[in-house]
C-alpha cells in the first residue's frame, strides 16, 4: 500500500532545535494560509488541524514529540461530525499524527492514543473510522507505517471500550492477543521440536550464536524456498554463519495431526536446507498451544543469544538489514 497523503509538513521543523521553531512555524503557517486563500473553496475543510505551540522548556525531540502527540487533537471536536466523519480529513490528520510516533517513547504514545480514542467515543461512527484507519496504516501488510508496536495502543483501546459490543470487540481482542505474543524485547516463547536424529529439543536449550534466526517454514512453500535462497545468497549472512556469529534454526511446521508425529526433521529431496542451518520439525504443541502466530510462510524471528526477540515476523530484507547494522556496530566480534 502506498501512502498518498503528505507526511506532516512541519514535523522536521517542530522536532528540530528549539531556536527558530516559533518563527519557522509562523512562516509556514502564513504560507499555508496564503495557499488556502487561493486554492481552497470557502466550503472546503482545512486539511490539517492547527498545531499546538510547543513550550520552549521542552528541548529534546522525545519531549517535543510527546507534547505534540498529547495535544495534537486539541483543536478537534468529535461532536463536529462534518470533520470527524470525513474520511479524507481524518485520514490526513491521522497520518500526520502517526508520523510522530517513531519520535516519541512508548509511554507517551500509549497515553496519547488513550486520550484520542476517549475523545472519539463522543461519536461512534468517528470512533470506528479512526480504528479502521489505524489498522490500515499500522497493521496492513505493505503500509510504510506498518508497526505492530504502534498499533497495540489502538487495539487496547478498542478491545475495552464500552462504546462497542462484544461482537465488535472480538476482532481487536484477537489482534491484540496476537500482537502481545513474542513482542520485541521479550523472551521468545519456548517450544519443543524434533531434531533430524529424532530427539526432542527446545528452543531455549538450542545452542546459539549472538544472533539466532528462527524460521518457521513449510518445505513445499514456494515463498519459503525464495526466502531461503535470498538469505543464503547474501554474503554477510553466510560470513556471519561461518564465523559463529549467527545460528539459523529452521522449523518445519508441516505436521499432520491425524497421523503419527513425523520425527524426521530433514527436508525431503529437492527441499534441502543450506549447509550450516539447523533443521527441526515442530511438535503439535507449537500450534495447539498457539505459542506463535504464523500469518504466512515463512515466518521469521531474529533473536539474541538469550532468546530475546529482536525482530518479529520480519521480512528477509529486514533480517539482512538488522544483521548488517549489527555487523557495523560489532564487526567480527562475538557479543
Amino acid at each position: 500500500m502506498k501512502t498518498s497523503h503528505k507526511i506532516f509538513p512541519l514535523l522536521c521543523l517542530l522536532l528540530a532545535a528549539t531556536s527558530g521553531i516559533r518563527s519557522a512555524r509562523q512562516s509556514s503557517q502564513s504560507q499555508l494560509r496564503a495557499a488556502s486563500a487561493t486554492s481552497i473553496a470557502p466550503d472546503t475543510l482545512a486539511p490539517d488541524l492547527p498545531l499546538p505551540a510547543i513550550p520552549a522548556s521542552l528541548r529534546t525531540p522525545h519531549e517535543r514529540a510527546s507534547y505534540l502527540l498529547a495535544h495534537f487533537w486539541d483543536g478537534m471536536s468529535f461532536a463536529d461530525t462534518l470533520r470527524s466523519r470525513n474520511p479524507g480529513f481524518m485520514e490526513q490528520n491521522l497520518v500526520n499524527y502517526l508520523s510522530l510516533f517513531p519520535h516519541a517513547p512508548a509511554e507517551a504514545r500509549t497515553r496519547a492514543v488513550h486520550l484520542l480514542m476517549q475523545r472519539a467515543e463522543a461519536d461512534k461512527p468517528a470512533y470506528l473510522l479512526l480504528a479502521e484507519l489505524a489498522e490500515k496504516y499500522l497493521y496492513a501488510t505493505g503500509s510504510p507505517m506498518q508497526s505492530e508496536e504502534h498499533f497495540i495502543p489502538f487495539l487496547e483501546e478498542t478491545a475495552r471500550t464500552p462504546l462497542l459490543d462484544e461482537t465488535e470487540k472480538s476482532r481487536p481482542r484477537f489482534l491484540l492477543a496476537a500482537a502481545l505474543k513474542n513482542r520485541p524485547g521479550t523472551t521468545a516463547a519456548d517450544f519443543t521440536y524434533h531434531t533430524p536424529e529424532g530427539n526432542l529439543q527446545t528452543l531455549h536449550a538450542t545452542p546459539s550464536a549472538p544472533r539466532l534466526l528462527l524460521m518457521f517454514y513449510n518445505p513445499d512453500c514456494t515463498h519459503c524456498r525464495q526466502a531461503i535462497a535470498l538469505l543464503h545468497d547474501d554474503g554477510l549472512f553466510k560470513q556471519m554463519l561461518h564465523d559463529g556469529r549467527l545460528t539459523v534454526l529452521a522449523i518445519n511446521t508441516e505436521n499432520d495431526h491425524e497421523s503419527p508425529t513425523r520425527h524426521e526433521a530433514r527436508p525431503r529431496s529437492g527441499n534441502e536446507l543450506p549447509d550450516g542451518w539447523t533443521a527441526g520439525t515442530a511438535t503439535p504443541t507449537l500450534m495447539d498451544n498457539e505459542l506463535y502466530v504464523l500469518p504466512s510462510m515463512p515466518t521469521l524471528y531474529l533473536l539474541d543469544q538469550e532468546k530475546h526477540v529482536l525482530l518479529k515476523e520480519a521480512l528477509p530484507e529486514q533480517v539482512l538489514a538488522r544483521l548488517a547494522e549489527d555487523n557495523r556496530n560489532h564487526p567480527r566480534h562475538k557479543e
